[in-house]
């Protein structure tokens, strides 16, 4: 709702609520000249009752209904002033119609200054929540909208790529610590080489290592053929990101900064690679 639009409802609630406060100012000031009140100082108090009566439902109508001291207070006071309507137009309505004319005073009066005004605030209030809830569907069209675009202009050729990377790493470490916990931890076992029977007594007990050395070469080639592999896909990442820093290299290929730095080193001294604030795979 504009601003031209809500000033349109709360003068049309006013409007309403000074009709009803006119009748107010009739029937308050017959009282009070029926008590033989000056005529000036009843029709005074009449319209006094019936002013206060309009700006506290125009008042009403505009109060934010979410502050809720501020419209209790408002109400209260609303409510205390129709009261004292109702008491002295019942007075007058009573004459004809009895006890009826005190519910008839009051149910005008409610009308008039509360009713009209809270229906108006209510239904400021229903637009107020419509807004928000429209203005927050609408980002989430938004949102959903940017992230189809972004969707559609993703390449899944590199995210398959790295993907396959990632998986090749994780091959590589089970590997690794399947390796690992494979390799000897204590000194390697002893054989005993038998003797002829004839001269056992003087034979000497042969300690042989249990293939000690292959072992040790099964671990130095383990390594080896790990650091060969980080190194290929070290080329395939440079291959695919070449402005990529060391720390990425590193984070693609499961090696720390320096030793993604030494590989290139080793690389562009065997002419694989140049270096030159970029990877460039030479072959």
């Amino acid at each position: 709702m504009n601003f031209k639009s809500y000033t349109k409802h709360i003068n049309t609630v006013t409007a309403l609520a000074g009709v009803f406060a006119a009748v107010s100012v009739q029937n308050i000031a017959h009282f009070f000249t029926a008590l033989h009140h000056p005529t000036a100082a009843s029709w005074t108090l009449g319209f006094a009752i019936g002013t206060a009566l309009v700006i506290l439902a125009h008042k009403l109508s505009e109060v934010d209904m979410r502050e809720r001291k501020a419209f209790a207070g408002l109400l209260s006071v609303t409510l205390i002033l129709v009261c004292l309507s109702g008491i002295i137009q019942g007075k007058a309505y009573s004459a004809e119609l009895g006890s009826m004319g005190y519910l008839l005073s009051f149910v005008l009066a409610a009308t008039g200054e509360i009713v009209l005004p809270l229906a108006h605030a209510w239904h400021g209030e229903a637009q107020r929540r419509q807004m928000v809830n429209d203005a927050g569907q609408r980002v989430e069209e938004i949102a959903a909208e940017t992230l189809i675009a972004t969707m559609a202009s993703v390449d899944t050729a590199k995210a398959q790529r790295q993907a396959e990377r990632r998986i090749e790493q994780l091959i590589v470490a089970h590997v690794d610590s399947v390796v690992s916990r494979l390799m000897p931890t204590t000194a390697p076992a002893v054989t005993v080489q038998d003797t002829p029977a004839d001269a056992a007594k003087n034979a000497e007990i042969e300690l042989v290592p249990n293939d000690g050395a292959s072992l040790s070469e099964r671990g130095n080639a383990a390594k080896s053929n790990g650091k060969a592999q980080a190194i290929e896909r070290l080329i395939e990442f440079y291959g695919d990101n070449p402005n990529a820093s060391l720390s990425e290299a590193g984070a693609a290929i499961d090696r720390s900064k320096s030793t993604v730095q030494g590989y290139l080193s080793e690389l562009q001294t065997a002419g694989r690679v140049y270096v030159n604030g970029h990877v460039e795979i030479v072959g």
